[in-house]
């Protein structure tokens, strides 16, 4: 350091007396002067230049920075890291619920299960107007044509019935033929009246338009039913279709076939014996034709 401040004060030393020669020319020499001065300020840029770079190799030179850094706070304890958010896994083929088995849907018994049955007891053709009632009203017709005994409502909600001039019967197998020509509307049915004591007291097994049937009791007027509406699996909804129906009644047990397929069965013990009829029910807001034929029947197996 001592070196540097040497060199400086050499250095304006002999700036000074440059100085003190340059103004002592003569003023007639103005040109030359300013030359001089041209030259002397060249020098004395060189000097200043040349002094540095001697102070330069006398010592290091430091440079310090005008700015105070700031002190860094030193962590204290262990540093606790936030938990990374899960990811989602994306379930490209998610687990389905085991869907429940359906139900298993009731098995007709077939034609090979067909109950036995013994002699023939009675045979109808529908060919004598004084076995059934036949007639024509505003309620409907019951017409007997053709070995066929057909019930026929054309206009407005009624019921029309035709009992058959027959003997009573306990114990039998009924067969019998039916053939719908009109029924669309659902509500309305048709159907075979047996054990009839009267026209209050009867069995009554019917087949709505829908197919359905269902098994009633009437008993001193009173109406009760002992098998309501079900499907089959014989008889299709609407007209025109045929089939054959089949009624087994032994003691209070009552079987139900369709096509000689069996359909239910119930035990019943309040009309022992009684005769036959047909009926048909219309609730007016479509015509209902149905005809019947080819009654037969049969004495049960003991």
């Amino acid at each position: 350091m001592e070196r540097m401040t040497c060199c400086c004060a050499i250095f304006a030393r002999n700036t000074k007396t440059a100085q003190q020669q340059i103004f002592l020319i003569d003023s007639k020499s103005r040109l030359i002067f300013r030359m001089a001065a041209s030259r002397s300020f060249l020098l004395r840029i060189s000097s200043i230049l040349l002094c540095v770079f001697i102070c330069s190799g006398c010592g290091g030179i430091q440079i310090q920075s005008m700015i105070t850094p700031s002190e860094t706070a030193e962590p204290t304890g262990t540093a606790i890291l936030p938990l990374a958010a899960p990811t989602e896994e994306i379930v490209w083929f998610p687990p389905t619920e085991t869907p429940r088995p359906l139900n298993t849907p009731t098995r007709y018994v077939t034609i090979s299960t067909f109950p036995k049955i013994g002699d023939l007891l009675l045979q109808d053709s529908f060919s004598d107007e004084g076995t059934w009632q036949t007639f024509r009203s505003d309620q409907g017709n019951a017409v007997m044509a053709n070995h066929e005994l057909t019930l026929a409502i054309q206009n407005g909600e009624s019921s029309i019935t035709s009992y058959a001039q027959l003997p009573y019967q306990a114990d039998f197998y009924l067969s019998l033929d039916v053939k719908l020509s009109l029924c669309s509307y659902h509500e309305d049915s048709y159907g075979f009246l047996f054990r009839v004591g009267n026209s209050d007291n009867y069995y009554r097994w019917q087949i709505n338009c829908l197919g359905q049937t269902k098994l009633e009791r009437r008993y001193k007027g009173e109406l009760l039913p002992l098998n309501d509406w079900a499907v089959n699996g014989q008889v299709r909804p609407g007209a025109p279709q045929k089939m054959n129906i089949g009624i087994l009644a032994k003691g209070s047990t009552l079987k139900f076939y369709i096509n000689k397929v069996f359909l239910f069965e119930t035990n019943d013990t309040v009309l022992a014996e009684g005769g036959f009829g047909l009926f048909a029910h219309s609730e007016g807001y479509s015509p209902l034709t149905v005809s019947f034929s080819n009654l037969e029947l049969y004495a049960p197996e003991k």
